[in-house]
């Protein structure tokens, strides 16, 4: 499903998409946040999607890349 003039950047478990929106934001992108909220600090129940402008989407993909790379490696 797609919105005219917006595309999708990220689609995954609602906490990580709030963080996501929070990341681009924070860089001044423009972006909305579709899911349910039906989650708590230990479950999360929801899949999210995170959309920006199109003509801001390269830049948002970008960021989402680098935020992602200085990640450290899940523990095992």
């Amino acid at each position: 499903m797609g919105v005219q003039g917006w595309a999708v950047v990220f689609s995954g478990e609602r906490l990580k998409a709030d963080l996501v929106a929070a990341v681009l934001e924070a860089n001044g992108i423009r972006v909305e946040v579709f899911g349910d909220h039906a989650y708590s600090y230990a479950i999360n129940l929801t899949e999210a999607r995170v959309m920006v402008p199109e003509d801001e989407a390269a830049s948002a993909r970008e960021l989402i890349r680098r935020a992602e790379a200085d990640l450290p490696p899940p523990e095992v």
